[in-house]
C-alpha cells in the first residue's frame, strides 16, 4: 500500500492571487483563489458563500515530484448588493391612513435582518394631495438604496365610487377551456381549494378530467399565530383518496425562524399519515404586506423555507415553494429550489424547476360553487 505524505508548508509552488475575496451566494471555487501552482490540485470544491465574514481554506495539491501538500489561507465573503425596495414610481393611501409607510412598504436586504428604512420629505395623511418623497434603506455594510416616488393621498369617496363599476357579465376561466389548451402527454392538469370552496361534489371533479387537486392542509393567520387545520382538510382528503385522484398538499406559514418552520411540517407529516399523498407538499409564505414586521433578510426567510423543505423530504414526500414569479424573481433564490409551484396569472415562459403552474385564481368548474385556482403540472 502506498502511503501518502502530506506538508502543510508555505511552498513556492502555489502562489495565490491577490484578492483572496468574493461576494455573497457568489459561485466560486477554491481553485479561483490560485494564481499560479506547480503541480496538480486535488480538492478544487465549490466556496460556501452563503455566509459573510472570514473563512479558512485548504487547498490539498500533489507537485511535480509527487508529493502531496497542503496550503491553507484565508478568504473573505463580502456583502455587495444594496437592500431591496419594492415601491413603484406612485404609492397611494387613502386620506386618514393611520400606519407608519415605512413599516408598510417592503424594505429588505439580501443579507442583514435589520436593514434601516427611511423616508425623506414632507406629507400630511390627512390631506389629500400629492407628496413627492424619498425611501432610502440602508444595511449594515453600508450599502444602500434609494427610490423617489410620489405618494398620493386620496378621499376614500373616490375609492368607493370606482369600486361601483362593475362588468356587464362575469369574468372566469372555465377548467373545461384549460384541459383542452394544455392538456399534453407531459401534463395533467387540476386545481387548489381549502375551505374558501365550500361543499366541493367529488364525483362531478372526476367526470370533468380534474388529474389531481392540492389541498390546503392548515395555516397561521399571523405572527406567531397557532396552527389551524384547515376545517374541510379532511373531507378534501378523503374524497379525493376515496376517487384516487392524486393529492397534494399546501400550508399557509408565518414562520419566522427556520425552527418554527420545521415543527410546521412535522405537524403536517403526523395529520397525513393515513392519507394517501402521492404530490408535493408546498410551502406557501406570501406575508409581504407585513414583511418589514418580520426582520428577516431575504437570506433568513429562505432558510426558514429550507427549513420546512428539509423536514418534508426527510420524512419521504416531496416538497415545492410555492410563490408568484414576481417574488421569486425578486425575494427567493429561485435556483436552490428543485420544485417550484408559480402563481402567473397570464402567459408563463416555462423553467426547468417549475412543478407547478397556478394559471388563474377566477376558475369554475361544475361541483364548485366558487371561484377556484386551476393549475397545470409539468410530469418532465
Amino acid at each position: 500500500m502506498t502511503s501518502l505524505f502530506y506538508f502543510f508548508l508555505n511552498t513556492k509552488d502555489i502562489l495565490l492571487k491577490t484578492d483572496l475575496s468574493c461576494n455573497f451566494r457568489e459561485e466560486v471555487y477554491l481553485k479561483d483563489f490560485i494564481y499560479k501552482l506547480d503541480g496538480t490540485l486535488k480538492n478544487n470544491y465549490k466556496i460556501d458563500t452563503r455566509k459573510v465574514g472570514v473563512q479558512t481554506v485548504r487547498a490539498i495539491y500533489q507537485d511535480k515530484h509527487g508529493f502531496y501538500k497542503t496550503k491553507k489561507f484565508n478568504i473573505e465573503v463580502h456583502d455587495v448588493t444594496p437592500p431591496t425596495i419594492l415601491v413603484n414610481s406612485e404609492y397611494t393611501v387613502t386620506k386618514g391612513y393611520d400606519k407608519r409607510l415605512e413599516d408598510e412598504i417592503l424594505c429588505a436586504d439580501d443579507y442583514d435582518d435589520n436593514v434601516k428604512c427611511n423616508i425623506t420629505g414632507s406629507y400630511n395623511l390627512d390631506e389629500v394631495g400629492i407628496y413627492p418623497l424619498t425611501i432610502t434603506a440602508t444595511d449594515k455594510y453600508n450599502n444602500t438604496k434609494t427610490v423617489d416616488f410620489n405618494l398620493n393621498v386620496i378621499d376614500e369617496r373616490n375609492t368607493e365610487e370606482n369600486s361601483t363599476v362593475t362588468p356587464e357579465e362575469e369574468q372566469y376561466t372555465a377548467y373545461d377551456e384549460v384541459y383542452k389548451k394544455y392538456k399534453t402527454e407531459n401534463t395533467l392538469i387540476g386545481i387548489d381549494v381549502s375551505k374558501w370552496q365550500k361543499d366541493i361534489d367529488f364525483d362531478k371533479l372526476e367526470q370533468q378530467n380534474v388529474e389531481f387537486i392540492f389541498i390546503k392542509i392548515a395555516g397561521q393567520r399571523e405572527i406567531d399565530g397557532e396552527i389551524t387545520l384547515d376545517p374541510k382538510f379532511k373531507e378534501n382528503i378523503e374524497e379525493a383518496n376515496k376517487r384516487n385522484i392524486k393529492v397534494g398538499l399546501y400550508f399557509y406559514s408565518y414562520a419566522k425562524t427556520p425552527n418554527e418552520a420545521k415543527k410546521q411540517a412535522q405537524y403536517i407529516v403526523k395529520k397525513i399519515k393515513k392519507y394517501k399523498v402521492e404530490l408535493p407538499i408546498a410551502f406557501d409564505w406570501e406575508n409581504w404586506t407585513e414583511y418589514n414586521s418580520f426582520n428577516l433578510s431575504f437570506n433568513s426567510l429562505n432558510n426558514i423555507a429550507a427549513a420546512f423543505i428539509e423536514e418534508i423530504e426527510k420524512n419521504g414526500y416531496e416538497s415545492l415553494l410555492y410563490t408568484s414569479e414576481y417574488y421569486l424573481d425578486t425575494i427567493w433564490f429561485a435556483q436552490d429550489y428543485n420544485n417550484v409551484w408559480v402563481a402567473k396569472y397570464g402567459d408563463l415562459e416555462y423553467r426547468d424547476n417549475y412543478k407547478l403552474w397556478q394559471l388563474c385564481s377566477d376558475g369554475k368548474i361544475d361541483g364548485i360553487d366558487a371561484y377556484v385556482d386551476i393549475d397545470v403540472m409539468y410530469l418532465n
